[in-house]
């Protein structure tokens, strides 16, 4: 093993964290937005805590109405950004980021 190439993947592996930190920080606040975006569109009124079983406007299908607009707002705010983040890195390096795996195209 060549020494030069030790430091290099550790380096390679550093900067994969960093920016992959910053995307999925970028992700969260616009998975925040998106949820906020979605419950507006399934309950056409403004997002209140849902959670709260003491507060007067607690329901049942309200925080089920939560729940998913959650659920399907973090999964798809983290296949983007993640996303965002594999087109970045292959951008700047010309290479997969580390531990991706290359895959061919089906078809």
């Amino acid at each position: 093993m060549n020494t030069r190439q030790v430091p290099d993947t550790f380096v390679r592996k550093q900067m994969w964290k960093q920016v992959s930190t910053v995307s999925g920080m970028v992700g969260a606040l616009l998975a925040k937005i998106l949820i906020q975006r979605l419950y507006q569109a399934i309950r056409k009124e403004e997002p209140t805590s849902a959670f709260d079983p003491t507060a007067e406007r607690f329901s049942w299908p309200n925080a089920l109405v939560w729940a998913a607009a959650g659920g399907v707002g973090l999964v798809v705010a983290r296949i983007v950004s993640n996303r965002i983040a594999v087109i970045g890195w292959e951008a700047a390096t010309g290479t997969l980021p580390p531990g991706a795996v290359e895959t061919s195209p089906v078809g």
